[in-house]
C-alpha cells in the first residue's frame, strides 16, 4: 500500500474518530468518509484497469478477493454488536436495533435508513441521536454496494481506446455525479450508493490522471536547452493545498456541506494523483499503525458501539445523544478511555483474527465464512423467538420504566377513544408518506361542526381536544400532512398541503377550525419589513374567516429532541443525577421562539384566539420535559406529547372546548 494513501486513511480515521467523540466541537468530521470512498475508488480502479473482465474467472476472483478482506471479520462483528446490544441495552431498545441488525447482515444498512427517513414516524430510528448499534455500517453498505457495481463500470470503459477518454469519461461521471447528489433530498443522496458514486468516480479520475502523465513522460531531449512551459505551481504546493483543505474538517464551524464535501473529494484525489512518497504528514510510521485500524475498512465508525455500550455506566446521560454530547461532557477518565478501547480492540481483532483467517486458502476461507453466516442467521432466530433474552430492571424503577414504556411509541396508539376516528381515502397530490391523517370521527349530537388541520400534531392532539367536547358537535374532521402549517408555506410540500387545506375548509364549511402545527424552523428567521410569512398569514386566515365561526390557533410549543423518551429512559437506569439537564431552559427557548410569537403578535383576524400548551409545563424557569416525583415522561421519541403530556394540556383544551360550546 502507498505510504500517502495510507496517511490519508490515518487522516481519515482521524477525522471520523473526532466527529463521533465530540460531533459538537469536531462538526465537519464526519466527511473523513468521503475521504474513504476517493480511497476505494482509486485501488478498485487500480485493480480492475488491466483485468479481463469477460473472463468470468477473473470477475469471481475479483469478487473473491473484495469479500474475502471483509465478510469473515464484518459478519463476527455483527455476532458481537448484536451480543452487546442484548446483553447491555434494555429492551426497548431492541426492536429497532434488530431491524437494522438484519439489514447490516444483508449489507443494505443505507437502504434501511433510506427507508426510515421517508417514514416521519420512522425518522428517529434513523436519527443521529438513536441509540442505533448498526447506524454506523450505513458507510459500509454503501462500499459492499459499490464493489458489486464497479466491475460494470469498468466492463464498459475497456471498449475506450485510451486512457485519455478514460480519463474524461471519469470527471464527466465525477461532474455530473456532484451535480445529481447536490440536486436530490440530501438525507436521500446521503445514504444512496448510485449518488455517492461521483466519490468513488474521483478516484478514478486519480488513476488516469496518472496513467496519462506515464504517457506524457517527455523522452530524453537531444537539446539541453529547449524549454517547455512549466506550471508556476509545484506539485508540492498543490499537495500542501489539499492537505490545508482536508484539515477544514476539524474546524469547528460548521461549513456548508455542498461546500466542503466537493472540495474534500477533490482534495483527496489530487493527493492520491501526486504520488508525492516525500511530502510527510503525522510521520509516515504512522501508517503502520493505521493498518490495526483497517479491520472493517469504514467500519471506524464503531467508535459509537463503544461510546454507547462499553462506556454507558460512566458517560453521562448526554452521550447517548450525539447532537449534544463531546468528551467534554464525559468524566475526565472517559475522555481517555474511550481511544484506549478503541485501539486495543482494533489491534487484537487485526492480530488475532483478521491476520490469521487473510493467510487461509479458499478451502478453508469459505467454511469459515459459511459457519459465520449460519452463527448470524441462529442469532438472529433467537433473539426474537426465545425468552431467554430478558433485561432485568433494577426493583426500585422497574415500575417506572415500565410505565413509560407503555406510552410508546405514539399517545393516540393508547387513546380509548381513537377507535372513533376514520381514516377515509383521499385523491390529494400528497405522497401517502406524507399523509399521517384525514377522515372524520364519530357524529356526535351537537350544531357546530369541528375541523382540526396541521401537521402531526393533529394526531397528537385531536382525541384529547375531541374529548372535551363530549359528543357537543355535530361533525368533526381531521386533515394531518407533513409540512402542514395551516397559515403559510415554506418549502413546495407546505405549499401542496396548504391548498390541500384550504379546499377542505371550503368544502365543508367548519364552524370552528382547529390549526395545530408544531412551527416550521422558518418562522425562527429574522422578520423582514415585508415578511413573506405574515403577509401569508393574514392572506390565508383572511380565507378561512370567510368559512369559519372561530379559529383557534396553537401558539409556539417548546421543541423537543428526537429519540428523547429513549435518551431519558437510559438516563434513568444510568444516572439518576442527571435527569434535570432533560429540562428545557426557559429563557433560551423563549428567546429561540421569540420571532415565531411575534409573527403570531402581528397576525390580522377578527375570529382568530390563540391558545398556548407551553405554560402548563413550566416551573422553575424550566418547561418540564418529566413529572419530577413520578419520573414519568411528558414526550415521547417523535418530539410529540406523550400520554402523560397531555394529561397536563386537559385544563386548557377544557376551557377552550366550553369557550367554543359558550
Amino acid at each position: 500500500m502507498r505510504q500517502d494513501i495510507q496517511c490519508l486513511r490515518g487522516l481519515a480515521i482521524i477525522f471520523v474518530l473526532s466527529f463521533h467523540l465530540a460531533p459538537n466541537l469536531f462538526i465537519n468530521g464526519l466527511l473523513g468518509v468521503d475521504i474513504f470512498f476517493v480511497i476505494s475508488g482509486f485501488l478498485m480502479a487500480k485493480s480492475l484497469t488491466n483485468m479481463n473482465l469477460l473472463d468470468i474467472h477473473q470477475l469471481l476472483l475479483f469478487y473473491y478477493r473484495r469479500f474475502r478482506r471483509i465478510l469473515p471479520l464484518y459478519l463476527l462483528s455483527i455476532i458481537l454488536i448484536v451480543l452487546m446490544v442484548h446483553l447491555y441495552l434494555p429492551d426497548f431498545l431492541w426492536e429497532h436495533n434488530n431491524r437494522y441488525s438484519l439489514a447490516s447482515l444483508l449489507l443494505i444498512t443505507n437502504q434501511l435508513v433510506i427507508h426510515d427517513q421517508a417514514d416521519y414516524f420512522k425518522e428517529f430510528f434513523s436519527s443521529s441521536t438513536s441509540v442505533n448499534a448498526f447506524l454506523h455500517l450505513w458507510s459500509l453498505s454503501v462500499e459492499m454496494q459499490f464493489y458489486l457495481l464497479v466491475p460494470f463500470i469498468f466492463l464498459g470503459l475497456q471498449f475506450l481506446k485510451n486512457d485519455y477518454l478514460k480519463l474524461t469519461s471519469g470527471i464527466l461521471i465525477t461532474g455530473f455525479g456532484f451535480l445529481g447528489f447536490a440536486m436530490v433530498l440530501d438525507k436521500f443522496a446521503f445514504n444512496f450508493m448510485f449518488l455517492r458514486l461521483w466519490q468513488f468516480s474521483a478516484g478514478f479520475v486519480a488513476l488516469f490522471w496518472i496513467k496519462t502523465n506515464e504517457i506524457r513522460l517527455p523522452e530524453k531531449s537531444e537539446n539541453p536547452e529547449s524549454k517547455k512551459f512549466t506550471s508556476p505551481i509545484s506539485q508540492d504546493d498543490l499537495v500542501i493545498l489539499s492537505l490545508t483543505i482536508l484539515a477544514l474538517c476539524l474546524l469547528p464551524k460548521e461549513i456548508n456541506v455542498l461546500v466542503l464535501r466537493p472540495l474534500v473529494t477533490l482534495a483527496t484525489a489530487l493527493i492520491i494523483s501526486s504520488h508525492v512518497d516525500n511530502v510527510q504528514v503525522l510521520f509516515w510510521k504512522f501508517s503502520r499503525f493505521v493498518e490495526h485500524f483497517n479491520v472493517l475498512d469504514f467500519g471506524i465508525q464503531d467508535i459509537k458501539i463503544h461510546r454507547r455500550y462499553l462506556l454507558r455506566d460512566v458517560s453521562g446521560p448526554l452521550a447517548i445523544d450525539s447532537n449534544i454530547p463531546t468528551v467534554f461532557n464525559y468524566k475526565s477518565n472517559c475522555a481517555i478511555l474511550l481511544p484506549v478501547i478503541i485501539v486495543i480492540s482494533s489491534v487484537v481483532l487485526h492480530h488475532i483474527f483478521e491476520q490469521k483467517y487473510l493467510e487461509l486458502n479458499w478451502k478453508s476461507l469459505v467454511p469459515l465464512t459459511i459457519i459465520l453466516i449460519c452463527g448470524n442467521v441462529l442469532l438472529q432466530y433467537s433473539i426474537r423467538q426465545h425468552s431467554f433474552w430478558t433485561f432485568t430492571y433494577p426493583e426500585d424503577i422497574r415500575d417506572i420504566v415500565e410505565a413509560n414504556k407503555a406510552m410508546l411509541p405514539y399517545s393516540w396508539d393508547h387513546d380509548p377513544t381513537r377507535n372513533e376516528c376514520v381514516d377515509e381515502k383521499v385523491d390529494i397530490p400528497i405522497s401517502a408518506a406524507y399523509i399521517f391523517g384525514y377522515g372524520a370521527c364519530q357524529k356526535g349530537n351537537g350544531s357546530f361542526s369541528v375541523m382540526v388541520m396541521g401537521n402531526s400534531y393533529v394526531m397528537n392532539l385531536r382525541d384529547p381536544i375531541r374529548t372535551q367536547f363530549h359528543y357537543n358537535y355535530s361533525t368533526f374532521r381531521y386533515l394531518s400532512f407533513a409540512e402542514s402549517y395551516g397559515i403559510y408555506a415554506d418549502t413546495a410540500s407546505s405549499q401542496i398541503a396548504l391548498d390541500v387545506s384550504r379546499k377542505n375548509v371550503e368544502q365543508y364549511k367548519p364552524d370552528v377550525l382547529f390549526i395545530i402545527a408544531k412551527s416550521s424552523l422558518s418562522l425562527k428567521t429574522p422578520i423582514l419589513e415585508n415578511d413573506t410569512y405574515i403577509e401569508q398569514m393574514n392572506e390565508n386566515i383572511k380565507f378561512y374567516e370567510k368559512f369559519a365561526k372561530k379559529i383557534y390557533i396553537l401558539g409556539a410549543h417548546p421543541l423537543y429532541r428526537m429519540n428523547f423518551m429513549n435518551s431519558y429512559l437510559l438516563s434513568l437506569l444510568n444516572r439518576p443525577d442527571q435527569l434535570e439537564t432533560f429540562h428545557i431552559d426557559r429563557r433560551d427557548e423563549d428567546k429561540e421562539k421569540r420571532n415565531v410569537k411575534l409573527r403570531f403578535s402581528m397576525v390580522n383576524c377578527t375570529k382568530c384566539h390563540f391558545f398556548d400548551l407551553g405554560h402548563l409545563f413550566v416551573k422553575d424557569e424550566k418547561y418540564l420535559t418529566f413529572d419530577r416525583e413520578t419520573k414519568i415522561s411528558y414526550v415521547d421519541n417523535t418530539v410529540h406529547l406523550s400520554t402523560e403530556g397531555l394529561k397536563l394540556c386537559e385544563p386548557e383544551f377544557k376551557r377552550v372546548a366550553e369557550e367554543i360550546m359558550s
